[in-house]
């Protein structure tokens, strides 16, 4: 199996920041979250002895609060995680239940089809990942996780970027990102859902795209608050930034060409 770019990028931290017990756990608290993530998704398979991923789910945030008899590999990966961050004097039970919860919100979700007020998508999708994901990544810098409000412009654009490439995946397994809000602008109908080609699909995807430009400008007006180190702004800048930008401008070019 091919490494993804991200875990490349977590591999070369340990050398750059002369960090490697705080680049080990980037490196295995990506790998639980990827796992559980695939999981929900549908793309590993379901654990024996669960029914659904919703189920799995719920016992492993009841285990990351209480860490103790764990039952399986995941069990053991997330006390590894906790211990090592124990190391370097951080803790993530946090940050785990944030992410483990927008996670569930995917697991009670899936195959149903449901089209989710946009108040709820922008809590239980954005707000929780999002927050979770980014206060984990300035704990691992020796950074104030409460900066997390400065970076959210650039982890909105992520979360747009993604909406973008895995529509047709996300419609597939039955997750709709698009609220209810922008179904009725957008007349976007359940034709529409089942046909990730339409052109009202197409319209919502640059929207995305446009916005996810705006999310990015943002974001660079936003960084000179955080006092950020030139490390934390090249991860920024190489992990998030410029794969999102590739993306949002692609639409925007299709939909120029077209």
């Amino acid at each position: 199996m091919e490494v993804p770019d991200f875990l490349r990028y977590l591999r070369f931290f340990k050398y750059a920041a002369f960090a490697p017990i705080r680049g080990e756990f980037l490196e295995c608290y990506y790998v639980l979250m990827r796992f559980l993530d695939d999981i929900v998704d549908g793309d590993a398979p379901m654990p024996k002895g669960y029914i659904s991923g919703k189920d799995y789910l719920l016992e492993k945030i009841e285990f990351s609060k209480n860490t103790i008899h764990p039952k399986d590999e995941v069990d053991h990966l997330m006390v590894h995680c906790f211990k090592l961050a124990e190391k370097f004097g951080e803790d993530f039970r946090e940050e785990t239940a944030d992410i483990l919860n927008s996670l569930l919100f995917d697991a009670n979700r899936r195959g149903k089809m449901i089209i989710f007020p946009k108040e709820d998508l922008i809590h239980h999708f954005h707000l929780l990942d999002i927050r979770g994901t980014i206060k984990a990544t300035l704990k691992v810098f020796k950074d104030d996780p409460e900066k997390y409000t400065l970076l959210e412009p650039l982890g909105m654009a992520c979360r747009y970027q993604y909406d973008i490439e895995d529509i047709a995946a996300d419609l597939a397994a039955g997750y709709v990102n698009i609220s209810q809000e922008e179904c009725i602008r957008l007349q976007i109908s359940k034709e529409d859902l089942n046909n990730p080609a339409s052109k009202r699909i197409k319209k919502w995807l640059l929207e995305r795209a446009e916005k996810g430009m705006q999310l990015l400008e943002e974001h660079h007006r936003r960084l000179p608050e955080g006092n950020f180190s030139l490390l934390q702004k090249w991860a920024f800048t190489l992990v998030y930034e410029i794969p999102a930008k590739k993306v949002f401008k692609q639409i925007i070019s299709d939909n120029q060409n077209n």
